[in-house]
């Protein structure tokens, strides 16, 4: 797909060409992410749209169709989701025929609201060290209240990590201002699931899900959430005892609280909306 000629409108097989495919964003496990361009309302061919409303500037997920179903999975997680703020929104989806090395493929693409703010990753490595500025507690603030709803809906994320949280820019009486929003479902699962195997990213998963029983669940989230803190403030994965002369008591208390070996005794989203390192901005 990386071949792909950008500029031409995307043959679609449920519409006549309404888009545009633009240089790609990032590569992830379930597709690569590419900006993405509307040019006119989809017509659509079989009379049902695949997507809602006009949007000039999305970005667009895509893989290949046999490859697919991870990738329409994490559109369903998305769209369950749809009426809470701090998680990426997605406008639909479509299925397109593209020419690779001279013969035709079919890809099925998902369509979502573009974060011109990049990354939390990318804001973390832009920062100064230590930085416990009110922005880093305001996104931190707004991570919690979406993982709190996806847990309070009863599901698991399994791959929590600065690189799946989405800064979008926002606009309020004519001030505009950067809000973090949890993206990349291909991993969440139902919180009763048991029989998924353990996934996610390797340096974020709890003890739990490295063990001889391994589970995962919500409490690992909140481990994920806790080594994600450690990494916004220390630009590092690692704890080290020099930390306790760098960073405040409430931060370090706020990631010990996260990375409590016992799962049971973490707390949850819901609790850690009302820790000092949050409240005092």
């Amino acid at each position: 797909m990386d071949k792909y000629e950008e500029g031409d409108l995307e043959e679609s097989l449920h519409s006549s060409p309404y888009w545009i495919r633009g240089s790609m964003l990032g590569k992830g496990g379930f597709g690569s992410v590419y900006m993405a361009r509307m040019v006119k309302e989809p017509s659509p061919l079989y009379g049902t749209t695949l997507v809602r409303g006009f949007h000039p500037i999305m970005a667009v997920k895509t893989s290949r169709l046999a490859k697919g179903e991870e990738l329409e999975n994490e559109k369903k997680f998305i769209e369950y989701f749809d009426d809470c703020p701090y998680i990426i929104k997605c406008f639909g989806h479509d299925t397109t025929l593209n020419i690779i090395d001279g013969g035709e493929e079919v890809f099925y693409n998902v369509f979502l609201e573009y974060a011109v703010g990049g990354t939390l990753f990318d804001f973390i490595l832009n920062s100064p060290l230590y930085n416990e500025s009110k922005q880093v507690k305001q996104f931190l603030q707004q991570i919690l209240k979406g993982v709190d709803y996806i847990h309070e809906k009863g599901f698991v994320h399994c791959d929590l990590k600065p690189e799946n949280v989405l800064l979008v820019k926002e606009i309020r009486e004519e001030n505009f201002f950067f809000m973090a929003r949890i993206s990349d479902f291909g991993l969440a699962k139902m919180v009763d699931d048991s029989t998924t195997r353990v996934r996610g990213t390797k340096a974020y998963l709890a003890p739990e899900c490295r063990g001889e029983n391994r589970i995962q669940g919500q409490f690992s989230d909140i481990w994920a959430i806790g080594v994600m803190v450690l990494f916004m403030l220390t630009k590092d994965l690692k704890w080290n005892k020099n930390l306790y002369y760098c960073i405040s008591n409430e931060a370090i208390d706020f990631i010990l609280k996260c990375t409590n070996l016992n799962p049971s005794k973490r707390p949850s989203a819901k609790i850690l909306l009302n820790h000092p390192f949050i409240t005092n901005m």
